[in-house]
C-alpha cells in the first residue's frame, strides 16, 4: 500500500464528504419591546412625634424621597403628581404608644387625601390605626397631572399622637 493511494482515496472530491451541518442558535422570536414598569414614584417619611386633634389634620411629614416623576410640595407633606395616571398609593402610620390600657379599641384615623379632600367620598378610604399599633393602607386611583396626594388624622382622644410614618406612590400608567 502505498501512502499516496491512501491520501488519493480520501477525500478527492466533496462528493465524498457528508453535507456540511450548520448549527443556528435556536428559534427565531421575534423581537416586543420590553414592558414598561413603574413610570414614576414618590415617597414621604417622618419619624418625629405627631400630634393630633379632633379635627382632620393633615400628617406631617420630614423627609423627602427619592422621587422619579413626582416631585414634593413646598411644605414637603405632599406628593405632587407630575403626569395623568393610574397611581398606587400607601399609607403607614404607627401609633405612639400611651398609658390607655386598652389596645384594641381604635386611636385615631387616617384618610388619604388627594387635592386635600378624602380620596373616595362617602369615607371609605378612612382607616383606623389602634392604640400600640400600626397600620398601613393602599389604594388605587387615576390622578390627573398636578394633583396633590397627602394624608390626614383625626382623633377623639386629647392624647393621640402617631409617631413613624410614610407615605409612597406609584404610577402604573
Amino acid at each position: 500500500m502505498s501512502r499516496n493511494r491512501t491520501h488519493q482515496g480520501c477525500c478527492q472530491s466533496e462528493t465524498n464528504y457528508f453535507p456540511k451541518i450548520t448549527a443556528l442558535p435556536g428559534p427565531i422570536v421575534p423581537v416586543v419591546p420590553p414592558e414598561r414598569g413603574v413610570l414614576g414614584y414618590g415617597s414621604l417619611r417622618g419619624d418625629t412625634l405627631g400630634l393630633l386633634s379632633p379635627g382632620s389634620t393633615p400628617v406631617t411629614f420630614h423627609e423627602v424621597g427619592p422621587l422619579s416623576n413626582i416631585s414634593a410640595s413646598p411644605s414637603g407633606n405632599e406628593l405632587i403628581v407630575q403626569s395623568n395616571g393610574v397611581y398606587q398609593i400607601t399609607i403607614s402610620v404607627n401609633a405612639q404608644a400611651t398609658a390607655e390600657p386598652e389596645p384594641s379599641q381604635p386611636f385615631f384615623t387616617v384618610s388619604i387625601t388627594v387635592n386635600g379632600q378624602p380620596i373616595f367620598l362617602e369615607g371609605i378610604a378612612v382607616f383606623n390605626v389602634v392604640n400600640r399599633g400600626s397600620s398601613a393602607y393602599t389604594v388605587q386611583a387615576s390622578l390627573m397631572a398636578g394633583d396633590i396626594v397627602g394624608a390626614s388624622a383625626a382623633s377623639d382622644s386629647p392624647i393621640a399622637s402617631y409617631a413613624n410614618r410614610s407615605l409612597t406612590i406609584i404610577q402604573l400608567s
